[in-house]
């Protein structure tokens, strides 16, 4: 169930890694736009902000589900 709440937000922490990804975008490009302009800067960010923001609801999803408990008792 916390795995299909992380899934779910996807589109949410995806938009919140967008300033992020743009930072990297252009530091990794030397502060030059690529040859299509602003707009092959867009697309670019927008094929991999889905998959990066999926990826970082796992991690602390997982971190949370596997990390160990101090009382070994059942949840409540």
């Amino acid at each position: 169930m916390i795995r299909s709440y992380a899934i779910t937000l996807v589109a949410t922490s995806a938009r919140l890694v967008v300033p992020i990804c743009i930072l990297l975008y252009i530091a990794m490009q030397g502060f030059h736009l690529p040859a299509g302009g602003r707009e092959q800067m867009v697309a670019d960010i927008l094929e991999i902000n889905i998959w990066i923001g999926l990826l970082i609801n796992l991690i602390v999803v997982e971190w949370f589900l596997l990390r160990p408990r101090k009382d070994k008792g059942p949840l409540r």
